[in-house]
């Protein structure tokens, strides 16, 4: 076998090795199999149903993986088999999907006037969030007229139980899955303040739903202190919650509580604007 060349027109050439390996490929980090299941899935957005063979054709893919595929989404709710003619389309996971986007969307957009108005009238910034898993998610604000303020942005995660918002999200949990959060989720101390004891934390998100509102004080950041009230969705759980937040020189408890009455006001504003009764009228404040 001729022998590699690291010499070529009297210049030094790299190794073949060392140049196919100095650079990762643009998917270096993406799933096949992922991406092959998420294919056959796209296909059910050109028509309602398919059979294997057609999938099979239709997508290119052997067709032991296509049923593998259409198994595991089939066990998961993402696709459902009729018996009668063998044909899958699409499960109920698939259609809550759709309808949380479009709920979230809905939240984000239709927020804006009740959050622009108890902005206006606290002056500080209000946010409105979400839990994704253990963390509650910005997903809109308007920020305060003061210089000195939070840093706020879309998208900004946070520990649900050092957040206001979080705490409140949690506080209407069914009482079996409060405990499973508490038993199970890392409650890191974000600041000496933050609440970590398992037992304290549950006996303050039962006084939060007693209340209707949640105070991070200073739990999240030294400095920062922030007041939450819940928001319903149409079918009238709580699904989001809306904040204010502000340095806590200026956000005294005190001048927090005062706005209590301005917060819930908010809430019960977006609630009805997703089609919710307001908790108050569901007796739950």
């Amino acid at each position: 076998m001729k022998p590699i060349s690291l010499v070529e027109n009297g210049k030094q050439k790299p190794h073949r090795a060392a140049r196919a390996g100095s650079a990762k490929p643009a998917n270096a980090y993406s799933i096949a199999a992922l991406r092959a299941s998420l294919q056959v899935l796209d296909t059910f957005s050109e028509r309602e149903a398919w059979s294997l063979g057609e999938l099979t054709v239709r997508v290119g893919q052997p067709k032991s993986r296509i049923f593998r595929i259409l198994t595991t989404f089939e066990e998961c709710g993402y696709l459902a088999r009729d018996e009668a003619s063998g044909n899958y389309r699409l499960g109920q996971r698939v259609v809550a999907l759709g309808s949380a986007s479009v709920k979230y969307e809905q939240l984000r957009w239709r927020a804006i006037p009740p959050l622009q108005m108890l902005s206006d009238f606290t002056g500080e910034t209000v946010h409105v969030g979400i839990l994704f898993g253990t963390d509650v998610v910005t997903v809109q604000l308007v920020e305060g007229k003061h210089d000195i303020r939070m840093h706020a942005a879309v998208g900004k995660r946070s520990p649900a139980h050092s957040s206001s918002l979080g705490k409140v999200l949690l506080a209407y949990f069914p009482e079996p899955e409060i405990d499973a959060y508490i038993r199970t989720a890392e409650l890191k101390a974000m600041t000496p303040n933050t609440i970590v004891e398992r037992g304290k934390l549950k006996l303050h998100l039962q006084k939060v739903r007693e209340q209707g509102y949640a105070m991070d004080n200073e739990e999240r950041e030294i400095g920062l202190r922030c007041i939450a009230a819940p928001i319903t969705d149409h079918t009238g759980l709580v699904t989001a919650a809306v904040s204010i937040s502000a340095p806590s020189l200026r956000l005294s408890p005190e001048r927090a509580m005062s706005f209590v009455p301005k917060l819930k006001e908010c809430a019960r504003m977006i609630s009805r604007m997703l089609g919710s009764p307001s908790l108050t009228e569901t007796g739950r404040i």
